[in-house]
C-alpha cells in the first residue's frame, strides 16, 4: 500500500516529472553524441577510447531511466491513479 501511495504522490507532481524527463532526454543525448565521439577519437589510446565508450553507455543508461521515470510520472501513474478513484466512487 505504501508503494501505491508513493506513486499517486509522484503522479501529482507534473513539473518536477517533466523536469526528469527534460535531463534524462539531455542527458541520454549527451552520452550518445560522448559515443559517437569515442568511436572515432583516433587520437587516443584504445583503453582510453574504451573507457570512454564505457562513461557514455553508463550516460546513456541513466538518462534513459531517468526519462523513463518522469514519463511513467506524468503518464500511466495518473492513469492508475484514475482507475484507483473510480474503484473508491463504486464501493461508495
Amino acid at each position: 500500500m505504501k508503494l501505491k501511495q508513493r506513486l499517486i504522490r509522484m503522479s501529482e507532481n507534473s513539473p518536477q516529472n517533466f523536469r526528469r524527463v527534460v535531463i534524462g532526454t539531455l542527458i541520454f543525448f549527451g552520452g550518445a553524441g560522448m559515443l559517437m565521439w569515442a568511436e572515432g577519437a583516433t587520437h587516443l589510446e584504445p583503453l582510453r577510447q574504451e573507457l570512454m565508450a564505457l562513461l557514455a553507455l553508463i550516460m546513456i543508461g541513466i538518462g534513459a531511466s531517468l526519462a523513463l521515470l518522469g514519463y511513467l510520472g506524468l503518464s500511466v501513474f495518473r492513469i492508475i491513479k484514475f482507475l484507483d478513484d473510480k474503484d473508491d466512487d463504486a464501493l461508495s
